[in-house]
């Protein structure tokens, strides 16, 4: 074994010898198995192929490993790949006892078992976590004619997963003996088992906690699903619990079960992010597991954020889902302001909304994320919604108002002035603003047209958006009806969006392509002030786009106004 540095010990070593050799665990408190068809399937065909193409070695990437108790390691990532290798292990011993072969089966056993002289018990190499080692140990490591095995059903996801990967691995060892006679059969699972324990080629890499099993994690290339900073945070708030274990996962499950009405495969770590920044300002993904190491220790302070993570969860799902029942208190307005705001997708607000939510009255909540509208518009149009400096701005706000320093919608828009673009700068970017978004260009002018009708919320959703469509007056195509038109205006100008217009959805699709001359007379027929308006105009190119552009930007500035 060769050393990484003082604290860090790596070796190479064939995956099959990493179980052969050691105990290994995955903690009580990680991830289940979640490995697919997919990704089983592409381990064995991958096998395979190595094997056919008689090459020396196949790398299967980097195992990261803790030291766990009584001679354990636990398994800090790659527990899908020693998961899914004992799996097809398994499968070659049941293969050897149906035919009655007890020297093969015994010697495949070595994978899966190790005898422990402490308590002269016989024990699984692997441990999977408190959720599914039960089920994996009865349904793959015992012998297929146990009560155990045949007993036994899945009852949960990742029950599932393992039953499947099992199948799958029975399906395999009958795919790769098809070829070959019963006189040779024996002799190439011999090479498939002497290629799994020495030649796909591991490095374990043993680290002393789980931070450093993280930092890496950014480094280390992984064959399958990664373990994410949530299963390592999970880890963490569950070690620091110490005897209060059952409360812990309570509160841990009641936030999962909770973030699962986003079906979203990242919602644990956003989450985790978002309420982090609420409470300590910013935050970066990366630095999570940090951030919760430093602000939580002990078990009251642990407790005590599991029950924060379990009751924001609740919030930080409603200001995503707009018929969310946390809402039933509040006017309509709010949620129509969440859905808008789901529309504009700026990311970054998100934790500000959280501690809004979570610390404002509701009166105050529902003038707030009017402003957030409005906020966020400016911040797509002017360019600003992903840079550091608005996201470390909006971050630091978040905290302040969780600490209530802040506690009203004019607080905080006086706190975000120095981030958020003024008139001026919000007029000039939407007059040169290209949209290619046609799902935001029709709520732009959507939203512009209820403002030239005086309408006093012209930035909702319309409940008609949806029977709108998008009418590009330059066409996306210009063809032979604009022969006057260069390409590189078109290029400049098709999608500024003053060159855009709202249509209903069948003038829409009859004018097509047609020539101005020949739209126009659509245009002035239009239910549409704005649309009414490109009626008189006798040409239409870069000039006139820029005229009506400027006629929208100034528009813009009341429809989305800073306060």
């Amino acid at each position: 074994m060769a050393r990484f540095n003082s604290l860090m010990d790596f070796e190479t070593v064939g995956i099959g010898t990493a179980l052969k050799r050691n105990r290994l665990v995955v903690p009580l408190n990680q991830r289940e198995y979640s490995w697919e068809d997919r990704h089983v399937e592409d381990l064995f065909h991958d096998l395979a192929a190595a094997i056919d193409s008689r090459k020396q070695s196949y790398f299967l990437g980097t195992i990261v490993l803790t030291n766990g108790k009584a001679g354990t390691l636990e398994i800090a990532d790659g527990q899908q790949r020693l998961a899914t290798t004992s799996i097809l292990l398994a499968a070659f011993r049941d293969y050897f006892h149906i035919r009655n072969d007890e020297l093969m089966v015994r010697d495949l056993e070595d994978f899966l078992y190790t005898f422990v002289r402490g308590t002269r018990e016989i024990d699984p190499r692997l441990h999977l976590n408190v959720t599914d080692h039960d089920f994996f140990r009865r349904r793959v490591l015992e012998r297929p004619d146990q009560t155990a095995r045949q007993s036994v059903s899945p009852q949960v996801p990742s029950h599932s997963l393992i039953d499947r990967a099992a199948t799958l691995a029975e399906s395999h060892v009958a795919d790769i003996l098809r070829p070959f006679g019963d006189s040779t059969k024996n002799d190439h699972l011999n090479t498939w088992i002497d290629f799994i324990e020495q030649s796909v080629q591991v490095i374990l890499l043993t680290v002393p906690d789980d931070m450093n099993a993280y930092v890496m994690f950014e480094t280390l290339n992984d064959r399958g699903l990664k373990v994410s900073q949530s299963d390592l945070v999970k880890n963490y708030l569950f070690s620091e619990t110490d005897r209060r274990i059952d409360e812990a996962q309570e509160r841990w499950a009641s936030m999962n079960g909770t973030l699962e009405a986003l079906d979203d495969d990242d919602v644990a770590i956003n989450y985790l992010r978002h309420l982090l920044i609420s409470i300590h300002g910013h935050v970066r993904e990366k630095d999570v597991l940090e951030k919760v190491r430093e602000s939580v220790r002990g078990r009251a302070p642990a407790i005590e954020f599991l029950d924060a993570l379990s009751s924001a969860a609740r919030d930080y799902v409603a200001i995503q889902i707009p018929t969310h029942q946390r809402w039933s208190a509040n006017s309509l307005r709010v949620r129509q302001h969440v859905e808008t705001l789901l529309l504009l997708r700026v990311t970054p607000l998100r934790p500000l909304m959280l501690s809004v939510v979570r610390s404002f009255a509701p009166a105050e909540v529902e003038n707030t994320f009017r402003r957030f509208v409005s906020w966020s518009v400016r911040l797509l149009i002017a360019g600003g919604a992903r840079s550091g400096r608005v996201e470390s701005g909006l971050a630091e706000v978040a905290r302040k108002v969780t600490a209530k320093e802040v506690g009203t919608a004019d607080d905080l828009t006086a706190q975000l002035e120095p981030i958020l673009p003024n008139d001026t700068a919000f007029e000039l970017a939407f007059a040169n603003a290209t949209v290619a978004n046609h799902r935001l260009a029709r709520y732009y002018l959507r939203s512009l047209e209820r403002t030239y009708r005086d309408d006093p919320e012209p930035e909702w959703i319309p409940n008609d958006d949806r029977v709108i469509t998008l009418e590009h007056i330059l066409p996306q195509s210009p063809g032979e009806n604009w022969p006057s038109v260069e390409p590189a205006v078109h290029s400049t100008y098709y999608r500024r969006l003053g060159n855009m217009t709202l249509l209903a959805e069948t003038p829409n699709r009859d004018i097509g392509n047609d020539a101005f001359d020949e739209k126009k007379d659509t245009y002035g027929l239009s239910t549409y002030r704005l649309t009414r308006e490109i009626a008189a105009h006798n040409k239409w190119g870069s000039t006139e786009i820029e005229q009506r552009q400027q006629r929208l930007a100034e528009l813009a500035v009341k429809t989305w106004p800073l306060n």
